[in-house]
């Protein structure tokens, strides 16, 4: 009677062990990656458009950039480390026009603390996507892959 219990006890460890090592979950809960393509007009946007994720409940805030295509990924810096995956949850998204000038890895802490040579392009988007209240930019990330494309309107 009792190696039923006890291989059922077992049964149940290994179950919740084999469940926890194959999640996702840290500290800030189980966490979902972000990729997507950022148009404008369905047309790709400059390369080095930036994006800001950010949970307005929680107050993170994730990062990307786009490429050539406007491809993008966010990363999320914790720990002194930039992680692919962010916590789930809802994100408000702001955009930002490239930096043009010096890049940073160029500059030395002088010119750093002086702000350097870097400066914002202007932006060939309307300014209501440069604020998170105005932008309309909206998405929920879910545990695992999620692939959100976003498409800015120029009027």
């Amino acid at each position: 009677m009792r190696a039923p219990r006890i291989v059922t006890s077992l049964l149940i460890v290994l179950l919740g062990l084999s469940t926890t090592a194959c999640s996702k979950t840290t500290d800030y809960g189980p966490m979902g990656s972000v990729t997507g393509k950022l148009t404008i007009d369905g047309k790709a946007i400059d390369q080095g458009t930036q994006l800001l994720f950010m949970k307005m409940d929680a107050g993170y805030a994730a990062f990307g950039e786009t490429d050539a295509e406007g491809n993008y990924s966010i990363t999320w810096a914790r720990d002194g480390e930039r992680k692919s995956e962010v916590p789930l949850g809802s994100y408000k998204v702001l955009i930002q026009p490239p930096r043009v000038g010096k890049d940073t890895e160029e500059m030395s802490a002088e010119e750093m603390l002086e702000g350097g040579d870097v400066a914002p392009a202007k932006p060939k988007f309307p300014a209501k996507y440069q604020q998170h209240a105005t932008s309309g930019l909206e998405f929920t990330v879910k545990e695992g892959e999620n692939k959100i494309n976003i498409d800015l309107k120029s009027k």
